[in-house]
């Protein structure tokens, strides 16, 4: 018997993630849900899991107990029919995941379906609910598939019935009810919202054109004939639902009647699914060791082969106690086979004449130094290796390694060849709607012309799409020639404003990859990406850390093509071997050419806004390489630091510290916060921050730059400046530059792998002219200037650049002996 206190669970909500077919986020979903008094709520998106992290977010934050679920379209001869899956355990989640991915890699990519035979066998665990709508009973292809599929979920079966307040709703309602009760089938009422709030009608409407390419005036019957698909209360399905003699008195729990029934009995089916999100932990595979040794003694003999190559008679007691400390924490988070993982990649590459580079917080690590990943020395730089992992920090490790991008391609498929496609794929990114493709879209579905939607368009902001509905509102619609008070003008600020962050498609992240010991299709569904060979999971770069997913990044970067061709030339034609992480990184020759800002061509360096800085920074050494780096970009540059900085570098004004605290923190940048790391640092030392809340800092307000979060984390800073004493005056400063870090500033250990690629540029400029321009010419497009200018720049340097010539020209640019 249901419980008599029990209320209605919606049980089969689709939310934006339903891409094209849902018009709410899952945040906003939770939201509404905690408004409703809602205990718990799924999410079943069609064909897809990518709405589940956020979702369990969103609910644990709101006081929702999140369902994780998911929606298939099974085709069989004798209907098709929808059913949704509800996960009772981690094996039925297993499951659904795998069922997910078999009929997205099964089928042509965007026409995903199961049949009878792919649920055999993949039901444990779950929970099904055949969806009615639709369907009749008296379509013995129904009954017949109904029945089939009872079978598969043995007391785990239950009809869905929908009723939006259509009178055919109400007859099939009752047909279904009827024959449930003939054939002592459980039933219960599902709303299927497609919306949280009634208001988003219009957003559905229009994500319903898109899919189906068309207007509103032109959509016909394809939109839902009603406003009724939002997420509706106990009250409010109880005032359709129920048929009782209590029917008028909504206090009365107690009504015995079907609907009230089947109402309670979501409540029940709710509770029985126990399973959480947190018990999946996914794990790299175990690295094949060669010889039968186990992973940690292989890894720690790799590494001391490595501290002797690269130290050499340098290598001293301050060097061992570094690595002992790094191979004792990689231990105690037993992350011994991601470091081989990433140590066989980077073998990979060098057996096949490909350079790669580590960056980001990888050169912070003496043990990827040693492994070959960076070429990036730690300990000389004094660089934090708790930056990059730290036992009491629980989040992965983060290696970006660089890869000659003409040649990146033969690095993914060895990764695919290496683990199996089923062990590996890459990670997606959730394209969200912007203003100007918010406007554009909206625009387009509601009929306005192309001369009406590039002006619109115009006054789109750059920012999100409700900044963009405002901007409109407030006097956008006027300049563009149009009629506030219109109804198609009032339709399109509420469906632009609607449209904010909804995702508009998936596309492939930059060259994030992940790896499972298990089969990555039961952990996260794989579909095919619209690149041919390339397999992606559902789930986003920035939902992964919740399951504690490791990202290994593989990114393509021109310069290492430049750099590793230009290399190959040096050694064919002069007999000399160039070793990245061996260059003499003192030489006034070269940083006197950085100095007088001749640096066409050169990795980082070669913008004008460079070019004009390095006359007054004037780098001497390889440390002010990395402050070059890090100092002209956006960061520093809307937080005021950078005419500071130089000022005091050139001791036109004096070196002061907005608190005195400060001064341990930043003495070596002359009191200017550069580096991500200061920035966080300063919430730490002044906000009075832990180091979990400075990270969660620089995540929110990097994370796709939501306003929500951003305020949030403002209110935390500024009641921390206050608490610890800090001025009204020091702390609008503090604000000033640290939200201009947490979306643009560089890493340290960021800007020294840049730095190295800065001054490997530089040195074969100013030594190597000719291979270096013949391979600057051959790596193009990249860069900042034509191929005439790089031309010229050559020429100017004595480099002779002989014309194209039919007989004797190659496809590529090549070197010849000079005429005697």
């Amino acid at each position: 018997m249901a419980s008599e206190t029990a209320t209605f669970v919606e049980l089969a909500a689709r939310s934006s993630f339903s891409l094209l077919g849902g018009a709410s986020n899952p945040e906003a979903f939770a939201e509404r849900a905690a408004e409703l008094h809602m205990p718990m709520l799924a999410i079943a998106d069609v064909f897809d899991l990518g709405a589940v992290v956020r979702f369990v977010r969103a609910s644990e934050a709101a006081g929702v107990r999140p369902l994780v679920a998911g929606e298939v379209a099974v085709v069989a001869p004798q209907a098709r029919f929808g059913l949704v899956l509800l996960c009772e355990t981690i094996a039925g989640y297993h499951n659904l995941s795998a069922l997910i991915t078999r009929a997205r890699t099964r089928h042509p990519r965007g026409f995903p379906r199961l049949g009878l035979l792919d649920l055999e066998g993949r039901t444990e665990g779950l929970v099904g609910l055949f969806k009615t709508e639709g369907l009749g009973p008296q379509d013995a292809g129904a009954l017949s598939c109904a029945s089939r599929v009872r079978g598969l979920f043995p007391g785990r079966f239950h009809l869905a019935l929908e009723h939006h307040g259509l009178p055919a709703d109400a007859r099939r309602c009752a047909e279904w009810m009827a024959y449930a009760r003939h054939e002592d089938i459980s039933w219960i009422p599902v709303n299927a919202p497609r919306y949280a709030r009634p208001g988003d009608r219009i957003v559905h409407d229009v994500l319903t054109c898109l899919r189906h390419k068309t207007t509103l005036d032109e959509v016909g019957d394809r939109v839902l004939p009603n406003g009724e698909w939002y997420l509706k209360s106990h009250t409010q399905m109880r005032e359709r639902w129920c048929y009782g003699h209590s029917r008028q008195a909504e206090s009365d729990s107690r009504c015995a009647c079907q609907g009230c029934e089947g109402l309670r009995r979501t409540h029940d089916i709710a509770v029985r699914c126990t399973f959480r999100l947190t018990e999946v932990r996914p794990r790299v595979p175990a690295f094949h060791v060669p010889g039968g040794r186990d992973s940690s003694s292989f890894l720690r003999a790799l590494v001391e082969q490595g501290a002797e190559e690269r130290y050499g008679e340098r290598f001293d007691s301050r060097h061992r106690r570094q690595l002992e400390h790094e191979l004792r924490i990689i231990g105690d988070l037993e992350l011994e086979d991601y470091f081989l993982i990433m140590w066989d990649v980077v073998r990979f590459a060098n057996r096949s004449g490909i350079l790669v580079q580590g960056r980001g917080s990888a050169a912070n690590s003496a043990v990827c130094y040693c492994l070959g990943i960076t070429a990036v020395d730690p300990i000389g730089l004094d660089l934090l290796f708790e930056r990059f992992l730290s036992d009491s920090r629980d989040e992965p490790p983060d290696i970006d390694l660089d890869i000659a991008h003409r040649d990146r391609e033969k690095v993914l498929q060895y990764v695919y060849r290496k683990y199996g496609r089923a062990h590996a794929a890459m990670v997606c990114e959730s394209i969200t709607y912007r203003g100007k493709m918010a406007v554009r879209d909206a625009a387009r579905v509601l009929g306005f012309t192309q001369a009406e939607s590039d002006a619109l368009s115009a006054e789109a902001d750059r920012g999100g799409a409700a900044d963009t509905s405002r901007r409109l509102a407030e006097g956008g619609l006027e300049r563009c020639g149009l009629d506030p008070a219109a109804v198609r003008s009032r339709a399109l600020i509420r469906a632009v404003r609607g449209l904010t962050d909804l995702p508009r498609h998936r596309s492939i992240h930059v060259g994030g990859f992940v790896l499972s010991d298990r089969p990555l299709g039961e952990i996260v569904p794989i579909e095919a990406a619209s690149m041919p060979d390339r397999t992606i999971i559902q789930w986003d770069k920035d939902d992964l850390d919740f399951s504690g997913f490791i990202k290994f990044d593989l990114l393509g970067l021109g310069m290492l093509t430049l750099l590793g061709e230009a290399i190959r030339m040096i050694r064919r034609t002069r007999g000399i071997t160039i070793d990245l992480a061996n260059l003499p990184q003192d030489d006034p020759a070269v940083y006197d050419r950085i100095c007088a800002a001749d640096t066409v061509g050169v990795f980082q360096i070669e913008s004008r806004a460079q070019m004009n800085t390095l006359p007054r920074l004037r780098p001497r050494c390889f440390y002010d390489l990395v402050i070059e780096v890090a100092l002209i970009r956006p960061g520093p540059i809307q937080g005021d630091m950078v005419h500071p900085y130089l000022r005091r570098r050139r001791g036109e004004e004096p070196v002061t510290y907005l608190d005195p605290r400060l001064e341990p923190l930043l003495a070596r940048t002359l009191g200017v916060p550069l580096f991500q790391e200061q920035g966080m640092k300063v919430a730490i030392i002044l906000a009075g921050f832990t180091p979990a809340q400075a990270d969660n800092m620089r995540r929110a307000m990097g994370f796709k730059r939501s306003h929500q979060k951003m305020e949030e984390v403002s209110r935390d800073l500024e009641a921390g400046l206050a608490a610890n004493g800090v001025s009204p005056e020091v702390a609008a400063k503090v604000m000033q530059y640290l939200t201009a870090f947490a979306n643009y500033g560089f890493p340290e250990s960021h800007s020294a792998s840049f730095a190295l690629l800065v001054y490997a540029s530089s040195y074969l400029k100013h030594y190597y002219g000719p291979e270096f321009y013949a391979a600057l010419l051959n790596a193009q497009p990249m860069g900042f200037y034509a191929p005439s200018t790089i031309i010229h720049d050559a020429r100017r340097h004595g480099v002779e650049v002989r014309p194209v010539d039919l007989a004797r020209s190659d496809w590529d640019c090549t070197l010849e002996p000079r005429s005697t």
